[in-house]
């Protein structure tokens, strides 16, 4: 398991799954034999660096390993492309990053995995040290092939902008297993995510899954193919949200599939924002969004809103959401049944659905 401890900031991950390494047939460089120190005023950096070239040229599966301790480390890029296909790294302490932001400066990652191709992390603490960390978060972008399981992501429900997990311009991406809690979105995804699956994730608290925000620029790539099930938030902002902004874009989200999915004190639960602006309406754009909304299913969705709108569409005046279908849903607040607000929305629905939806 990979947890990301409160405080946090994790890599921007280029990262393909590739199978189990057998410890007994794999090359093993340890950064303890490179200088690296489990010591507070120790910098591991090299030792890191090196450990990984080492295990980066050698063309049989290796294993960079991390014994238990707390390693103190900078900014540091594993680079590829690697010789070896089946490298595993295997942390069995925990990363500490500087407590001092400034220390990472220019390079806009504290740990990132670049043109790599099969390797596994496995196990490990990333310590992010305070709040000046907290905007960064574990972030996968043009990454074909990623699975992240049994992750956990804390930091305090109060802190701004810790996304737990972000996927953008990657595909067939696997979220499993994991529980997360953070002040922001526990996992979005942004333009160019496609086949992802998300499920078995605890949220909350946090913003709950986002798609989105979409929209910003023109010339955008799409989102489609999401599959969120087994899902369960609890005291989060949101629940399953689309967010786009009120402006021009070729853009667009497709063929989106929530399934079983529980909330508990949920203030939106569902709610698609084609308005959305963060700034509380202050320098807000003003236009229609341009981002085509299309195929969205909610089914088996069960639990409660901590506001009396359980269910919120509020689509393009240009492009009205269509195709949305709605399953077995009961949402309710206080006891008694939610209300709706359903706005620029076309779909249906079937079986038993509360609140019941009066499509636009």
């Amino acid at each position: 398991m990979v947890k990301l401890s409160s405080l946090f900031v994790a890599a921007v991950l280029f990262l393909v799954v590739a199978p189990a390494v057998s410890a007994t047939r794999a090359s093993v460089y340890s950064v303890t034999s490179y200088g690296g120190r489990a010591e507070p005023k120790t910098d591991s950096t090299r030792a890191f660096s090196e450990a990984w070239k080492r295990a980066c040229s050698d063309p049989r599966p290796s294993v960079v390993y991390v014994p238990y301790g707390k390693f103190h480390l900078r900014d540091i890029a594993f680079e590829g492309p690697c010789k070896s296909n089946a490298i595993v790294v295997r942390i069995d302490g925990t990363l500490v990053a500087p407590s001092d932001y400034s220390v990472i400066g220019n390079a806009g990652n504290w740990i990132r995995f670049h043109k790599v191709d099969g390797v596994r992390i496995s196990g490990g603490i990333l310590d992010g040290q305070g709040t000046r960390l907290w905007s960064c978060k574990l972030a996968g972008k043009d990454c074909p092939n990623v699975k992240l399981q049994r992750v956990t992501v804390t930091a305090p429900g109060s802190s701004p902008n810790t996304d737990g997990i972000h996927v953008e311009r990657s595909s067939l991406v696997w979220i499993l297993n994991s529980t997360i809690s953070t002040g922001d979105d526990c996992i979005s995804m942004g333009p160019g995510a496609r086949n992802v699956w998300i499920e078995r994730v605890a949220c909350g608290p946090g913003h709950g899954i986002s798609i989105g925000s979409l929209g910003w620029k023109f010339q955008e790539p799409g989102v489609e193919n999401i599959t969120v099930k087994r899902v369960h938030l609890s005291d989060t902002t949101n629940g399953l949200r689309i967010k786009t902004w009120a402006r021009p874009s070729l853009g667009f989200v497709s063929n989106v599939l929530f399934h079983h999915v529980v909330m508990d004190g949920v203030k939106n639960p569902i709610l698609i924002d084609q308005h959305y602006c963060p700034g509380h309406g202050q320098n807000c754009p003003s236009k229609a969004s341009g981002v085509r909304v299309s195929g969205i299913r909610y089914k088996s969705i069960r639990g409660t809103s901590s506001t009396q709108v359980a269910v919120r569409f509020d689509c393009s005046e240009s492009n009205p959401c269509t195709g949305i279908t709605m399953h077995d849903v009961a949402l309710t607040y206080l006891g008694k049944e939610a209300a709706v607000t359903c706005v620029n929305a076309r779909g249906t629905s079937s079986g038993f659905v509360t609140p019941l939806v009066r499509w636009s």
